[in-house]
């Protein structure tokens, strides 16, 4: 499933000019009672990926008690080349890349060795402590593609990976 609404600054990255946010996704395992909650966001120069990995704790067959564990960041993915698009908007201002096109070269060769020194680095995990970590969520509806919850965060309204409605 994905959305929350702790990532709205990351939704709003989403408005800054070469920032896209590429996927939000919820990952529940309910055989090892664990959530995942990852981010990926690219630029025109790399991938990058960031999680919060929590244990859950079943306390109604619609409420469990979360307990979120670790971030993980893992090493950006450095792409072969600088994908520029034609023009950006900056405060609705459309503002034309065409005279920077010319001057990728030298930088894509800077960008082609960092891609090489980065590569194969292991994820960097940060535990995450205190009492701020554990919250509760409690499911107000669910079927096959859609879930409504509830929790001390907020709303959270989510569709699963693969359903017709991200089609819409």
């Amino acid at each position: 499933y994905t959305a929350s609404s702790e990532l709205l600054p990351l939704l709003a990255a989403g408005s800054i000019p070469l920032v896209k946010v590429e996927k939000i996704v919820q990952s529940i395992d309910t055989s090892s009672l664990t959530i995942d909650n990852s981010v990926t966001l690219s630029s025109p120069v790399s991938t990058l990926s960031f999680s919060a990995s929590a244990s859950f704790e079943v306390r109604t067959p619609s409420r469990i008690q979360v307990e979120f564990k670790q971030g993980t960041f893992k090493p950006p993915e450095i792409k072969s080349s600088i994908d520029l698009p034609e023009s950006i908007n900056i405060f609705g201002q459309n503002i034309s890349l065409s005279s920077v096109q010319q001057y990728m070269s030298p930088l894509e060769n800077a960008v082609e060795g960092l891609a090489r020194t980065i590569s194969g680095q292991p994820s960097l995990k940060i535990p995450i402590p205190g009492e701020g970590t554990k919250s509760w969520l409690l499911t107000t509806y669910l079927d096959k593609d859609f879930r409504i919850s509830r929790g001390d965060g907020g709303l959270f309204v989510l569709v699963k990976e693969g359903s017709p409605l991200l089609d819409m």
